[in-house]
């Protein structure tokens, strides 16, 4: 459970962290010095609401998809009554918030990132639904249980 936490920290700091921040982060790490005095922690991003107007590149598609299986793996792992419906609703809602902040730290909102990352839930629960059927003793080990008194 404490890896599923982890990914979720990072997560967070990679999607929902404003862009000045990152960029100034950037010039620390290329020696330039802090470059985020007077920067608003609120500004508007860009907006995409055409689907496949981002897909060109392929590392887009892959990490999108890649970036959000463990939303869907890691919930069927740990806790019991996961569904492939509870996995892609969870998928959605986590994107939908992520591209709504982003929205308002200067980044961008892409209803291709929407789409890719539910779907990447999704085939995270199904990776879940494999794995579970060749080893299911080895996936009941991780199950989250109740401490009885």
């Amino acid at each position: 459970m404490a890896l599923f936490w982890m990914f979720c920290g990072g997560m967070a700091l990679v999607t929902l962290t404003p862009r000045w921040v990152v960029q100034a982060l950037a010039g620390l790490l290329q020696g330039c010095g802090w470059n985020g005095e007077g920067n608003p922690f609120f500004a508007p991003g860009t907006v995409n609401l055409v689907p496949f107007r981002t897909l060109g590149d392929g590392y887009i598609l892959a990490g999108n998809l890649i970036m959000f299986l463990p939303f869907g793996f890691f919930p069927a792992l740990l806790w019991r009554g996961c569904t492939w419906k509870r996995a892609l609703a969870a998928g959605l809602c986590v994107t939908g918030f992520i591209e709504c902040w982003q929205l308002l730290v200067g980044r961008a909102f892409d209803i291709d990132d929407l789409w890719l990352n539910t779907l990447g839930a999704f085939c995270g629960f199904w990776s879940w639904c494999l794995l579970d059927r060749a080893a299911p003793g080895w996936t009941r080990r991780f199950r989250v249980r109740q401490i009885q008194d």
